[in-house]
């Protein structure tokens, strides 16, 4: 799901679409329907619609495997339906962080224990 808000950074495309930043990049320069914009300080801003383009352009191409060549006369009839296109469950990656977190103090527990012994036996 796309999170509700108008203009997205460059390094959110990736987790909300499930493409990697070059091939983003290089969909940019075939299908004009990813435009973004400068921002004022030279970062990209992509629109709601760009991110829309991305996941329409996903479908047809990794999904439908489509040609490039197909893919753009598919963007240009407007007729892609993105309802059925799999989005990365972002929650995963922060219940994973949360368990990485959780484990912190064992973990510094357990180094501790380690540098003790190397120490009391001279390592």
């Amino acid at each position: 799901m796309i999170p509700n808000k108008s203009n997205f950074k460059f390094q959110e495309l990736t987790p909300i679409t499930g493409v990697k930043p070059y091939v983003i990049r290089f969909w940019e320069t075939e299908f004009p329907e990813i435009d973004p914009v400068s921002s004022e300080g030279g970062q990209k801003i992509y629109s709601r619609s760009d991110v829309e383009a991305i996941l329409k352009i996903k479908k047809l191409l990794f999904e439908d495997k489509l040609s490039i060549p197909d893919a753009k006369k598919q963007m240009a009839s407007g007729k892609v339906d993105i309802s059925a296109v799999e989005v990365p469950d972002a929650t995963s990656s922060h219940a994973d962080l949360k368990h990485v977190l959780d484990s912190r103090p064992f973990i510094l527990n357990t180094l501790q224990m380690i540098r003790d012994i190397k120490f009391k036996r001279n390592w």
